[in-house]
């Protein structure tokens, strides 16, 4: 008992000489752990994370223990420079993290952009019963610039028929990917960052949907996948695969994720008025 009232004693004595500028300190430290835990759990960065984590802290107290000096000196020198290790680790899942802090933006959804959102769920929905494979991008805020610049620039009006052109498997661009940019078919044979095979998701999964996970994980992109094999149409928004059950349900998704209402609101009000 006397022990658990010195611990009560201590933590009250040491809370009491805190100034608010430390509590702020103490919440911030733990909001960026939280992001970046957050940011790596569940994928295979996570899992190097932890086992890196594991690696180094039981070598480091061995080598305490039993006082070995050069392995000693090599973990000290690699603690010391831990932060660049991490950066160059972790690269990929940075540039993720500070694309996703550049999403909140003032920026109002192009109202074109409902139009292009029947078109394409007219396509996909038609392809998706012919059996015939998909790949189409929503740029929202961040922006696909660069894959845009190495497909096969169109700035064409989004229209079914356009979209099973190019997906048409006789087609030179049905491989790659469409990007829609403010409501208008910006490119085609647009090729995204694959997922790796060492992630645990990609082994349940094609190139299409494995493209459509990458991309989605470096942007705040919404992509809607129709698989060949299984004749499903699905949307994929940060790293999470949604299967769609019908037209409806994918067309209100994406009016609702792009900033605008979906048609089922507006009908509502209208039997309103």
């Amino acid at each position: 008992m006397d022990s658990i009232s010195s611990i009560i004693n201590s933590v009250r004595n040491s809370t009491s000489l805190m100034r608010l500028e430390d509590y702020l300190d103490i919440f911030l430290v733990g909001l960026i752990i939280y992001q970046v835990i957050s940011l790596v759990r569940g994928t295979r960065s996570g899992q190097v994370l932890l086992g890196l984590g594991g690696v180094l802290g039981f070598t480091y107290a061995m080598s305490n223990k039993f006082e070995l000096l050069t392995l000693s000196f090599i973990m000290s020198y690699l603690l010391s420079n831990i932060v660049l290790i991490l950066v160059l680790l972790f690269t990929p899942d940075i540039r993720r993290g500070l694309a996703r802090a550049g999403r909140f933006s003032l920026v109002k959804a192009n109202p074109a952009l409902a139009e292009a959102i029947n078109e394409v769920v007219r396509a996909c929905f038609f392809m998706a019963e012919k059996r015939v494979g998909a790949l189409i991008a929503f740029e929202r805020r961040v922006s696909l610039g660069e894959y845009i610049e190495a497909g096969a620039k169109m700035g064409a009006a989004v229209s079914d028929r356009l979209l099973l052109a190019v997906f048409n498997t006789h087609a030179p661009l049905h491989d790659g990917a469409v990007i829609i940019h403010d409501g208008r078919l910006a490119a085609a044979g647009c090729f995204l960052p694959l997922l790796p095979f060492e992630d645990n998701v990609s082994r349940f999964f094609g190139t299409r949907h494995r493209a459509a996970i990458g991309l989605s994980r470096e942007s705040d992109a919404l992509v809607v996948v129709v698989s060949e094999e299984r004749g499903l149409v699905s949307l994929v928004r940060d790293g999470e695969v949604e299967v769609m059950m019908g037209a409806a349900s994918l067309r209100d998704r994406l009016l609702s994720q792009m900033g605008l209402k979906p048609r089922k609101e507006k009908t509502a009000k209208a039997h309103k008025a």
